[in-house]
């Protein structure tokens, strides 16, 4: 994915010790603030956080909390490019309000404990 936006692959920086949104920012931020490029002193220039667009307002969420700004790169969208009016398979409908509701309850959860 890196190559087909023409990125550097050496400046990519991959996270993969978190179990959540929560501790995947509390590993990124030591990294992102040692190998950060400052534009200004004290201002870190933007980077790029590229995640599933369905918790994508979690974790900029998360990351502001932390003093971080990113530029949110959505992917992973689970929209149709039209909505079937006629059809419903109850599958993919129970699918749906999972996905919606463990949103939910995690955008609550983090709220609630003072993570966003």
């Amino acid at each position: 994915m890196i190559q087909e936006q023409d990125l550097s692959e050496e400046k990519a920086c991959y996270e993969n010790q978190s179990r959540n949104t929560y501790e995947n920012v509390l590993y990124m931020k030591p990294l992102i603030e040692k190998y950060g490029v400052k534009d200004e002193p004290g201002q870190l220039k933007h980077w790029l956080l590229i995640t599933s667009a369905s918790h994508m307002y979690r974790s900029v969420k998360i990351f502001q909390k932390q003093g971080l700004s990113l530029l949110p790169v959505p992917v992973d969208y689970q929209t149709a490019n039209s909505l079937q009016w006629t059809e419903f398979d109850l599958v993919d409908g129970a699918q749906n309000w999972h996905d919606v509701i463990h949103e939910a309850v995690a955008l609550f959860a983090y709220w609630i404990t003072g993570k966003i």
